[in-house]
């Protein structure tokens, strides 16, 4: 096991990924205007052929079910809307970043991985849109994109013991974190959390990518580290299992017996449960908008 002094090191001297300071700055302008056009956004998309892909791909997948093709930058943000369009916007540079870092690791199952990454943000974002506890701007969406960043980082800074955890099955998560920190000192959790609080990235965030396998000990946001945690659940019960380590996903009724469920939605099981049986129905529709996008 490495020195604490050392594992801090090797993750402060890991690439900085530039899209977590600066995500598309003309758009963002864009989208803070609420008077801006919606042919003022689809010149600015344009500009950017990637961001441009993933929208019309997007906007066509079977999870919009709009019933006929839509072939324009402008009409598809008519009928996605501007969070939508945030979302992409913020989506796109990071995890072309995160690829890149990525790509140079240990050669699992990336492509899993980022499709596992995609759903956990549209998750979450789902999960406190559906209850009392909805957040009005992009931080649930951020959470969950960048919730398992410590293995992006793992994978970067210490491909050995990455390599090794990923040849190992476990029964659960903490069987999962328990390796990582027998390996390392400090799960993926700890890592993620360190390198981004190292980026200066908001501490709400931070604190949520931290304590999202731990969120009732989270000191201040504990509904969205528990939204997080959630995500993560019905991403692999949708079948998106991340590509990472092998465990099994959970099912429904563990995922609405679970205590961040009752920290969302109140620690009445019926009452939750009625909350929450028809987000698993749309969460397994998660698959066919996040292959769209990649």
């Amino acid at each position: 096991m490495l020195s604490e002094i050392e594992l801090r090191q090797r993750i402060e001297a890991c690439p900085k990924l530039a899209s977590l300071r600066s995500i598309h700055g003309a758009l963002a302008d864009l989208l803070r205007n609420h008077h801006s056009q919606a042919g003022q956004f689809a010149e600015i998309i344009a500009r950017d052929p990637s961001l441009t892909a993933r929208l019309l791909r997007m906007v066509n997948s079977v999870y919009f079910g709009l019933g006929t093709q839509v072939g324009t930058i402008e009409d598809a943000v008519l009928y996605l809307g501007l969070r939508q369009i945030r979302s992409l916007a913020l989506a796109t540079p990071v995890l072309e970043d995160m690829s890149a870092m990525g790509a140079s690791g240990p050669q699992i199952s990336w492509r899993d991985f980022w499709l596992h990454t995609l759903a956990c943000a549209f998750a979450t974002r789902d999960l406190l849109n559906q209850s009392e506890v909805a957040v009005d701007d992009d931080t649930d969406y951020i959470t969950g994109l960048l919730q398992n960043v410590g293995k992006v980082v793992m994978a970067k800074v210490f491909p050995a013991e990455f390599t090794q955890l990923t040849l190992t099955a476990y029964e659960n998560e903490a069987q999962v974190l328990a390796a990582e920190r027998a390996l390392l000192g400090w799960d993926h959790a700890a890592i993620g959390a360190h390198y981004l609080e190292n980026h200066k990235i908001p501490a709400e965030i931070v604190e949520a990518v931290r304590f999202h396998h731990d969120p009732l000990h989270a000191p201040a946001r504990k509904h969205l580290a528990a939204a997080t945690h959630l995500a993560d659940g019905y991403a692999r019960l949708a079948g998106l299992t991340g590509g990472v380590e092998a465990r099994p996903a959970p099912t429904e009724d563990e995922l609405i017996a679970d205590p961040c469920a009752a920290l969302i939605w109140g620690a009445e099981p019926a009452a939750r449960a009625a909350q929450m049986r028809p987000l698993t129905d749309s969460m397994r529709r998660l698959p066919e908008l996040v292959n769209a996008l990649l």
